[in-house]
């Protein structure tokens, strides 16, 4: 009853994070994935360079010994390919840590040197073989810039037949006006537009779901060529800051951050902001909202870890909203949170749209020594092996050839990638070997480091990178370049 298929293509990772320090992707090879696009959501290592402002990504790296060695990104992509990867390796440029690059952290729109600046650093980039454009709009400095500023980009990368992959400015309150700047954004540049992760978060926002995907096939039908991602998962992992402090606080490196939080005035006017759009986060009751927060990677205090927001607050015997502020600065707001609020039903239409495809919105990881430290979202081992046993066998919510799709041929025809997302003669030899009565994630938000079951082989150009269970330690891996 094995499968064959091509080799999954993750159209969504953040494994660039990973790969300097983890060429293995363990976690990553271990679901059937041979390729990942990575730099999503703004975030982009290869443009990060030694410079004091990338202090940020300096850190991520050095928690796990690794170290900017690179002055651009084309240098980046020659580092991982002189120190091998497990799978193949497409990059797509940053606008957050490009703008950071050329502006720093200021909120303000870019002056004419400025704006040319970004657009050779980007014009470099696709001549070094970058396959579009990413924004994090919910993340500094990427939110500082507006629709003008990121449609000029974005035509740069409409010249390069790139994409504009965007993780939107909300996904919540105002997903709808989020979208439709997404859509105008490819209407003024031509660009084919990814909305990335797409969901929608909070209880009030379940079900307008059927109105984005309703935008998204009129655009489609208007010409803008519109397309999505999603993980299959009911909640997400991001900053806590971004998920819960007002915007006007995130501004700045998190030492300033960290700083404003510090000051008793700007504090009270953070709560007082809370409490005026969000009235219910000031209760602790059991089944309050904040039972459905759990901390995720937490680094100085590994004991937070996987406990629940309001049980901390009631431990503490302190309100819930000022707890989260603590835990903020006692982390020195290096501290993830994982929020379970999305809707079931919601994934499977999303899923079910024509145009979805699936990205696991991951980080490379292992089970072992350092990497099992972290507390990390499930679908960085389960997203492809959930969608198969989850969403195909189990609730039969898509075909198993309409998930395959998802997986393969339409990521690999969204890009552009050649000879690759089918098994055809004469194209790359990246193959998955599967099980459809077995194939299952196991990773859970309790135990999140958990190798799925069912994935028997996993080859990437034609050399075998997982066999029963574990990794065979080949780095077949290509970095893959657009144009080249």
């Amino acid at each position: 009853n094995q499968r064959v298929a091509p080799g999954f293509i993750d159209i969504h990772t953040h494994s660039d994070l990973s790969v300097v320090y983890h060429p293995e992707q363990e976690s990553i090879i271990s679901q059937g994935i041979t390729t990942q696009i990575v730099g999503n959501c703004s975030l982009c290592v290869g443009f990060a360079t030694k410079d004091p402002i990338f202090a940020m990504e300096k850190r991520w790296l050095a928690a796990h010994n690794g170290r900017i060695t690179w002055n651009n990104l084309k240098e980046h992509l020659q580092f991982v390919e002189d120190h091998g990867v497990a799978t193949n390796y497409v990059m797509l440029a940053g606008q957050g840590t490009l703008r950071k690059r050329v502006m720093g952290m200021d909120e303000r729109k870019p002056d004419n040197n400025e704006m040319a600046q970004m657009k050779s650093t980007l014009q470099d980039a696709f001549e070094s073989g970058v396959w579009g454009i990413s924004t994090g709009l919910e993340y500094t400095p990427s939110k500082f810039a507006d629709i003008p500023e990121l449609a000029e980009l974005a035509a740069v990368g409409a010249e390069f037949g790139g994409i504009y992959a965007s993780h939107l400015r909300n996904e919540g309150d105002f997903l709808i006006e989020s979208v439709e700047e997404a859509l105008e954004i490819g209407r003024r540049s031509g660009v084919p537009v990814q909305l990335s992760h797409h969901k929608a978060e909070g209880k009030a926002n379940w079900g307008k779901v059927d109105l984005t995907l309703r935008i998204v096939e009129a655009a489609r039908a208007e010409g803008i060529d519109v397309q999505l991602d999603q993980y299959p998962y009911t909640a997400f992992q991001t900053s806590m800051a971004v998920q819960f402090l007002p915007q006007w606080i995130n501004s700045g490196d998190n030492e300033t951050i960290v700083a404003r939080l510090l000051d008793p005035s700007e504090r009270s006017k953070v709560v007082e902001d809370i409490l005026m759009n969000h009235a219910d986060w000031d209760d602790i009751e059991p089944g309050c909202y904040w039972d459905t927060v759990q901390i995720g990677v937490s680094r100085i205090n590994r004991t937070l870890q996987g406990r629940r927001l309001a049980a901390i607050a009631r431990e503490r015997n302190h309100s819930p909203i000022q707890t989260m502020i603590d835990i903020i600065i006692e982390e020195k707001n290096n501290i993830s949170a994982v929020n379970f609020a999305i809707n079931e039903a919601d994934i499977e239409k999303v899923l079910q749209h024509p145009f979805t495809m699936i990205g696991s919105d991951a980080v490379g990881t292992a089970p072992h020594g350092k990497f099992g430290e972290d507390r990390v979202h499930p679908r960085s081992y389960g997203t492809f092996p959930r969608v198969l046993g989850h969403y195909v066998r189990d609730r039969q919510v898509v075909e198993e050839v309409v998930a395959i799709r998802k997986m393969t041929g339409l990521p690999a025809e969204r890009l552009g990638l050649v000879n690759r997302g089918a098994l055809m003669v004469g194209n790359f030899a990246d193959i998955v070997i599967y099980d459809p009565n077995t194939i299952n994630d196991r990773a859970t938000f309790e135990d999140c480091h958990q190798f799925s079951v069912g994935i028997d082989y996993v080859m990437v150009n034609g050399r075998s990178a997982w066999e029963l269970g574990a990794k065979t330690g080949n780095l077949a891996g290509r970095v893959l370049r657009k144009n080249h």
